[in-house]
């Protein structure tokens, strides 16, 4: 008769539920699903491409005057530029003539010249005098990820896209 009390108690023992990682019982026997109740931290949101650097970085021509740049319709090489932080200067092509000079940078102001271009015939310079007008009418700039906003009088003059780097 002894066996009869120790089974009962192991089935009655076998029978409890297990107690819950924080330490109490689960009296209601429910199965092991998560906690609904539990707040649940909303997903950070990805972080944001870092801007690129107005200097150092490879700007190409996007759109002028709110315009699409035409792409090589008038131009042998794309518009763009570079800007140099050593003694401030700016290279790159006005589209059919390659450019350089200098700027100044305060903060947000920006401001290009003199500027100098090689002096090429080309078929059609729509492109080439707009954008020169552009940056010579720049007063300040800006930069969201990778696109370079420049600014003239509170209207946007042009804009341009950081060139892929290659390598």
């Amino acid at each position: 008769m002894r066996q009869i009390p120790l089974t009962l108690f192991a089935l009655m023992l076998a029978a409890c539920p297990s107690p819950r990682a924080s330490g109490t019982a689960d009296s209601a026997g429910a199965s092991a699903a998560p906690d609904s109740s539990a707040p649940v931290a909303p997903e950070a949101p990805a972080p944001a491409a870092p801007a690129a650097a107005l200097e150092g970085t490879e700007w190409r021509l996007v759109d002028i005057g709110g315009q699409p740049a035409p792409a090589g319709a008038d131009t042998t090489r794309h518009p763009g530029f570079t800007l140099l932080a050593e003694g401030r200067k700016i290279q790159g092509s006005a589209g059919c003539n390659r450019m350089s000079g200098t700027y100044q940078l305060d903060g947000e102001k920006l401001k290009f010249g003199p500027l100098a271009t090689t002096r090429m015939a080309c078929p059609a310079m729509q492109t080439e005098t707009a954008f020169l007008k552009a940056l010579e009418a720049t007063t300040r700039y800006e930069v969201k990820g990778s696109s370079l906003t420049l600014f003239g009088a509170d209207t946007a003059v042009a804009r341009l896209e950081a060139a892929a780097k290659s390598g």
